[in-house]
C-alpha cells in the first residue's frame, strides 16, 4: 500500500495527499459527515460546504476531492470558524476534520482486509 502524505497547512487550509481513487475518498468524507450529525450541501461535483462540531466548536468547512495520477488530495478549508476559536484551535479542527477522512478510508479498505475471513472470500 502507499503511504499517505502528511497533512499541510497554510492558513485555514490542511491538504492531505491520500492512495485512494476519488470515489472512495468522496464517500468516506460524506461517511465521516453522516456520523457526525453534520449539515451539509454540495457546492460541486468535488466540494462539500459542512458545519461540523469539532471538539465541541461548530464551524463552517469547505471540503474538497481532486484525483492526480493515482492519488486523490483531500483538501479541508475553514470557511467560518467557531466565534472566539484560536488560530491554533482552527489548525487542530482542520486537522481532525482530515484524520478523520483518512482514518475512515483505512478502517475501511485496510483494515477490514487484514481481518476479513477467508471463508467470507470463498462465498
Amino acid at each position: 500500500m502507499r503511504a499517505q502524505h502528511a497533512t499541510a497547512q497554510n492558513g485555514n487550509t490542511g491538504k492531505r495527499t491520500l492512495p485512494y481513487n476519488r470515489q472512495y475518498v468522496l464517500l468516506a468524507v460524506y461517511e465521516v459527515l453522516d456520523k457526525n450529525n453534520a449539515e451539509y450541501e454540495k457546492a460541486d461535483a468535488s466540494t462539500i460546504a459542512a458545519e461540523i462540531g469539532v471538539y465541541g466548536n461548530l464551524s463552517r468547512f469547505s471540503i474538497s476531492v481532486k484525483e492526480q495520477e493515482g492519488e486523490t488530495e483531500l483538501r479541508v478549508t475553514m470557511a467560518r470558524p467557531c466565534e472566539g476559536l484560536s488560530e491554533e484551535g482552527i489548525r487542530r479542527a482542520i486537522t481532525a476534520v482530515t484524520d478523520s477522512v483518512a482514518q475512515h478510508l483505512e478502517n475501511e479498505l485496510v483494515i477490514s482486509k487484514i481481518y476479513r475471513c477467508p471463508e467470507a472470500e470463498t462465498e
